[in-house]
């Protein structure tokens, strides 16, 4: 049965990328898809990558991808929402265009939406809700949310994922990640190394947005965390009519944050609001250390007496007590202006590619927070700031980590925020006052008291295991056990050019053997013959000949990557 099915999934998955190449083609990428040389595992003529529709030809790059992505679904929606995140791999103008992506669609029928809720609680939908509403109060790729009544009389909404989505999801990372190996492959040249991997980790993260399970999860801690705080709100989960597919939470009555003219036709506070969002931000990124991945002010909403609510935790993030700190110091010396003790925070965070020229690194650091000391609070500082040294860090060998990249991120928001809300906010100034509150804890003699018996701790285990350790290296070198081995680092490229030019002598050996045998055998009269020559002596000189074009083909070509 399931030989049956393989070919049929084959066919669906070619159908598919070649759905794919056709978009990308239709919007001017045709190039591109080239030079990954598609045309040779989706079974398309090369000429098809060279047609593109004439009514995109005065659209830029990015506004063509925005486009590309939006008409391929909610999987490259994702993925175009995720690049606007990483100024470290998407240049700014993609950035400033990928931002635009929706993931507004048609919701599905409403009866089907409510067979997802049966199918999911195994009970008929009446018995757990006294209403449900058919028209859902939002519509996205991937679910869909309807506003409900339970049976306690408490309002709730409800998340349903879309039928089916799953397995779209599971066919089109199949490809992406197909793709991704090509690219990998064939733009090496072009610094095109960590295609792979950057699939990989969408990969991870999407799956845990299609389990609702997880955010019901993330729900609780992150409510857990602000449980003490009368202005920041997290929705209510109910765990028990929560499962993979279905998420029930307690249905908020508030305005989006964006939506200035209501806000101000409400009489809120902005400024308070504003200074509240910051409040939310900070503290779970730089005190808790799990904060919110995909900050962005559809996700804020404000409730009466200037309350704020947070949405969707699909997706988080996590940070160490450890990168926390180092962050806060990082954002400390940046008003401190001080270049020298900022590359060095920078490099303690940060991963390294390659060496590092620290003293080069500090002139283009000391140049980049120069820039941006003296700009007017009422320009967006900080995520421009964290914009241009994430393009920065490549050219020093030098990448944030992702987690790290999140975190950044969500401090920005409360830029964009104050932007959205007109709002004379400076968030440079209040996340170097939320660092500054961080290293003093971290230098209080309470934390140095702590962080002495730790460390007095692990001493003692030490010093207790060490008997045992050496005893072990002993027993081994007197048994024989103990193996000293050497890796010798790149040899490798040498072994492979030996290898090849051995086996060129080789064939050169072989095909001079041929020629004089052939010669030698020419020269007599065995038969077969044909026009009076030895049939075996035309056939060895072919041979040779033959063998010699190869041996020719591969001396000239250049090597491939």
């Amino acid at each position: 049965m399931l030989r049956s099915l393989r070919p049929r999934i084959a066919y669906r998955k070619l159908r598919r990328l070649r759905q794919i190449i056709s978009t990308f083609v239709k919007y001017g990428f045709g190039e591109f898809l080239d030079q990954l040389r598609v045309w040779e595992h989706s079974s398309i003529t090369r000429r098809i990558l060279y047609g593109h529709e004439e009514q995109f030809a005065r659209k830029t790059g990015p506004e063509r991808l925005r486009l590309a992505l939006q008409e391929l679904g909610p999987l490259f929606v994702k993925l175009g929402q995720i690049l606007s995140t990483r100024p470290d791999i998407a240049p700014h103008s993609f950035i400033m265009e990928l931002e635009k992506l929706q993931n507004q669609v048609a919701p599905v029928p409403a009866e089907i939406a409510k067979g997802v809720v049966e199918a999911e609680l195994g009970k008929p939908i009446n018995e757990v809700y006294m209403s449900f509403e058919d028209q859902p109060l939002a519509a996205a790729s991937l679910s869909q949310v309807h506003r409900a009544v339970l049976k306690t009389n408490e309002i709730v909404a409800v998340k349903i994922q879309r039928p089916g989505i799953t397995e779209i999801i599971d066919a089109d990372l199949d490809i992406l990640h197909d793709l991704a190996v090509l690219a990998r492959r064939r733009l090496r040249r072009f610094g095109v190394t960590d295609a792979v991997r950057l699939v990989e980790e969408f990969s991870r993260n999407i799956r845990k947005e299609l389990d609702f399970r997880l955010e019901a999860n993330n729900m609780q801690h992150f409510g857990d965390n602000f449980r003490d705080n009368a202005y920041i709100h997290i929705p209510k989960v109910y765990r028990e009519l929560c499962t993979e597919r279905v998420l029930v939470m307690e249905y908020i009555d508030g305005i989006v944050v964006s939506e200035t003219e209501k806000l101000v036709a409400g009489q809120y506070d902005l400024s308070l609001i504003v200074h509240r969002c910051a409040d939310a931000l900070l503290t779970s990124t730089l005190e808790h250390g799990f904060f919110h991945a995909d900050p962005h002010p559809g996700n804020v909403l404000v409730m009466p007496g200037n309350v704020v609510c947070l949405l969707d935790f699909g997706l988080m993030g996590y940070a160490s007590m450890r990168q926390r700190e180092k962050l806060a110091s990082l954002l400390y010396e940046t008003s401190r202006q001080d270049e020298k003790r900022f590359a060095k925070s920078l490099l303690s965070l940060v991963h390294r590619t390659g060496p590092v020229d620290e003293e080069a690194l500090e002139r283009d650091v000391a140049y980049l927070i120069q820039e941006h000391a003296y700009l007017p609070t009422t320009e967006l500082k900080l995520w421009s700031f964290l914009n241009m040294l994430s393009q920065l860090l490549p050219t020093h060998n030098l990448s944030f980590p992702t987690q790290l990249i999140w975190l950044l991120k969500a401090l920005a928001t409360g830029e964009d925020i104050a932007r959205r809300l007109g709002a004379d906010f400076d968030m440079a100034e209040y996340t170097r006052h939320y660092g500054e509150q961080l290293l003093r804890r971290r230098f209080s003699p309470l934390r140095q008291a702590r962080e002495l018996s730790s460390t007095l701790l692990d001493f003692w285990e030490l010093i207790r295991d060490l008997p045992y350790q050496v005893k072990n290296i002993f027993y081994q070198l007197s048994e024989g056990l103990l193996k000293i081995e050497f890796e010798h680092i790149g040899l490798e490229p040498m072994r492979k050019s030996l290898e090849q030019a051995s086996n060129r002598l080789a064939l050169a050996v072989i095909v001079a053997a041929l020629l004089v045998g052939s010669s030698m055998v020419i020269t007599s009269d065995i038969p077969p013959l044909v026009a009076g020559m030895p049939v075996i002596g035309l056939i060895g000189y072919i041979l040779a000949g033959f063998m010699g074009i190869c041996l020719l083909i591969s001396v000239l070509r250049k090597p491939r990557d």
